[in-house]
C-alpha cells in the first residue's frame, strides 16, 4: 500500500476514489441488474429492494413532487390533514422527474447513484483532512465504506435480526446506499462537517485565516442536515460544544473561530428545528406519525457485535484518543463517538436515529490503530495477505444484506418469497387502472403489502399501508385483516374510511374469502385481481 505523503488530495488519489466508488456503486446495483435480466411476465419488481415499506413511502413523496407539491402528505392513511415540509428531498426529486419526464422510480435510483458517489468522495475528503499519508487515507476510506460487524454470523445462529449491521443502514456507508437517497447524503454531510472541524481546530490552524472561509460551508451543511436527517446534528453539536468547553479550559478563553463555527452549525438548523417541533405538536397527522415512529437503539451487546472487526481494530486508537485527548482530531472524534452512544441510549424512543454515521468515528480510530499499532506488528511480506483477508470479512454483513432479497427468490424459484419486493404483475396493471379512475383523495382497501405500493403507483390513499405513516396503524391493520377474514361488519370499515375501491387478488386470498365482496359491485377484472366499488 502507498505510504507517500500529500497535503492536498492529488489527481492519482481522486482517480483511485472514483474507481473504487464506482465499483461499490455497481455492486450496490448488481441485484437490480440481476432482476432486470431474470424478470418474468408474472411478477413485477415494485421499486425498492431493501425495506420496501419505507421505499414505498419515498416513491409516494416523489409522486407528490411530480404533481407540483412541496409539502408532504402521508398517502398511506385514509385521513386528510394539513401537509408539511418534511423529507423535502423526495418532493424535490419529483419536481426533477417532472421536468426531465422520467418515472418517479427511475429518478429515485438515479439519485441513489449520485448520493452514493458524493458520499464516497466526502469520506475520502475526511480522511485527507486528518492524514497526510496516502495509505492512511485509503485505509480510512476502506474501513469507513466497507466496515460492518458479525451480524451475518449471529443472525442465523440465534435467529435474531436485531444486529445493526443487518437492520440499521444509516450506521454503515455502503449499506446506506442500498436503501434510499438521504442516508448517504447525511453521512456525506457529516463527513464534510467533521473534516472542516478537524482542519480548523488542529494545533497551529489558528494561523491559517483561509480556514475561516469554511463558515458558509458549515452553515450550508447544517441546513442540509436539518432537512435531510435532523437527528444527525444533535450528537455532532454536543461534541462541538464539549470541544469548545475543553478548549476554553485549556486556552483560558473561547476561540473566535470556534464561536463562528458553532453559530454556523446551530443557527441555520434552529428555525427548522422549531418548525418541526410545531408540526409534531399541532398537526394531528404528523403528531400521530411521531407517536408511532419509535426506533429504539439496538441492545448494547447487539451493537458491539454489529460493529465487529472495525471496533476491535479501533480499540487501541480509541484508548490513545482518550488518554492523550489531543487537539489534532482525537479530541473531537472521541467526543463525537461518546455523544452518539450517550444520545442513542437516552429514553427518547428515537435512539436508532442518533446512530447515523457511527461508523465514521469507529473507522477513524481503527485507522489510527492500524497506522500506529497493527501495521508495525505485521511482517511486511504478509501485510497484503492480511488486508486481503480482513477487508472482505468486514464487508460480509453488507454483502449478505445486499443479496438476501434476491437470493431467496433465486433459490426457491418463486419471486413471491421476497415479500413486498415483487408483486404479481396483475397488481401493477391494476394500479394503473385505479390511477386512471380515481383522484389522490380517494381511498382503496387492499391487503397490507398491496396497500404499501398503492400511493406511489396508483397515487391514491389507502386504509392501512405503513406502520408509521398510517394514522392509528395497529387498529387499522387489524380492521383490514378482519374485513378480509369476514369477521367484521361489512360496511363499517368502508363507511368509516370512505373507501371507494376494494381489491381482491392473490395477496388478499391468504387473509380470507372476503364474503363482504358480495355486497359490492365489480368494476374491473385484471387477471387474478378484481376491483370492487361501493
Amino acid at each position: 500500500m502507498q505510504s507517500r505523503q500529500a497535503v492536498h488530495i492529488i489527481a492519482a488519489e481522486w482517480r483511485w476514489v472514483i474507481i473504487v466508488a464506482s465499483g461499490l456503486i455497481l455492486l450496490a446495483f448488481a441485484p437490480l441488474v440481476w432482476m432486470a435480466l431474470t424478470g418474468t411476465s408474472e411478477w413485477q419488481f415494485m421499486g425498492a429492494l431493501h425495506n420496501y415499506l419505507d421505499g414505498a413511502t419515498y416513491l409516494s413523496k416523489i409522486v407528490q413532487g411530480e404533481r407540483g407539491l412541496w409539502v408532504t402528505f402521508f398517502q398511506h392513511t385514509s385521513e386528510t390533514y394539513p401537509g408539511a415540509f418534511l423529507q423535502g428531498l423526495y418532493p424535490l426529486l419529483g419536481h426533477i422527474a417532472r421536468v426531465m419526464s422520467v418515472p418517479a422510480v427511475v429518478i429515485f435510483h438515479v439519485a441513489r447513484v449520485f448520493a452514493a458517489l458524493f458520499m464516497y468522495i466526502s469520506l475520502y475528503q475526511l480522511g485527507a483532512a486528518v492524514w497526510t499519508k496516502i495509505r492512511a487515507r485509503r485505509v480510512f476510506f476502506v474501513i469507513a465504506a466497507l466496515g460492518s460487524g458479525l451480524g451475518w454470523l449471529f443472525t442465523p445462529l440465534l435467529q435474531d435480526v436485531s444486529f445493526p449491521d443487518i437492520t440499521v443502514p444509516e450506521v454503515y456507508p455502503l449499506y446506506s446506499t442500498f436503501v434510499n437517497v438521504h442516508f448517504p447524503l447525511t453521512i456525506a454531510c457529516l463527513a464534510l462537517l467533521a473534516g472542516y472541524f478537524v482542519l480548523a481546530f488542529r494545533p497551529g490552524a489558528d494561523q491559517d485565516p483561509a480556514l475561516d472561509r469554511a463558515v458558509p460551508l458549515i452553515a450550508l451543511l447544517s441546513l442540509a442536515l436539518a432537512i435531510l436527517y435532523p437527528h444527525a446534528l444533535i450528537p455532532f453539536g454536543v461534541a462541538a460544544a464539549l470541544f469548545g468547553l475543553f478548549d476554553w479550559r485549556d486556552q483560558g478563553k473561547l476561540s473566535p473561530r470556534l464561536v463562528r463555527f458553532g453559530l454556523a452549525l446551530v443557527l441555520p438548523a434552529l428555525p427548522i428545528a422549531v418548525y418541526y417541533a410545531l408540526i409534531i405538536t399541532y398537526n394531528p397527522g404528523f403528531a400521530e406519525w411521531n407517536r408511532q415512529n419509535i426506533n429504539p437503539a439496538p441492545a448494547p451487546a447487539a451493537l458491539l457485535i454489529g460493529l465487529g472487526i472495525p471496533l476491535l481494530l479501533g480499540l487501541p486508537g480509541f484508548i490513545r484518543g482518550i488518554t492523550r485527548f489531543e487537539r489534532d482530531g482525537d479530541r473531537l472524534v472521541v467526543l463525537w463517538l461518546l455523544a452518539i452512544l450517550v444520545v442513542m441510549y437516552l429514553p427518547t424512543g428515537a435512539g436508532r436515529r442518533f446512530a447515523v454515521g457511527l461508523m465514521l468515528p469507529i473507522a477513524y480510530f481503527a485507522t489510527r490503530a492500524v497506522e500506529d499499532v497493527w501495521i508495525t506488528r505485521i511482517n511486511r511480506r504478509v501485510r497484503s495477505y492480511v488486508f486481503a483477508l480482513v477487508i472482505p470479512l468486514m464487508a460480509v454483513s453488507q454483502i449478505f444484506v445486499l443479496f438476501l432479497p434476491v437470493a431467496l427468490p433465486a433459490l426457491s424459484g418463486d419471486p413471491g418469497t421476497a415479500v413486498g419486493v415483487f408483486l404479481e404483475h396483475d397488481y401493477y396493471v391494476t394500479y394503473d387502472w385505479v390511477n386512471q379512475h380515481s383522484s389522490s383523495s380517494d381511498v382503496v382497501l387492499a391487503s397490507p403489502v398491496v396497500s404499501a405500493w398503492i400511493p406511489g403507483w396508483a397515487e391514491t390513499r389507502v386504509v392501512y399501508g405503513h406502520p408509521y405513516e398510517t394514522l392509528n396503524a395497529a387498529v387499522k391493520r387489524q380492521q383490514v385483516l378482519d374485513w378480509y377474514a369476514g369477521t367484521a361488519e361489512c360496511s363499517a370499515i368502508l363507511d368509516e374510511y370512505n373507501v371507494r375501491y376494494v381489491l381482491y387478488g392473490p395477496e388478499e386470498v391468504p387473509f380470507g374469502t372476503a364474503p363482504c365482496r358480495d355486497q359490492l359491485n365489480v368494476v374491473a377484472e385484471i387477471g387474478g385481481v378484481t376491483v370492487y366499488a361501493r
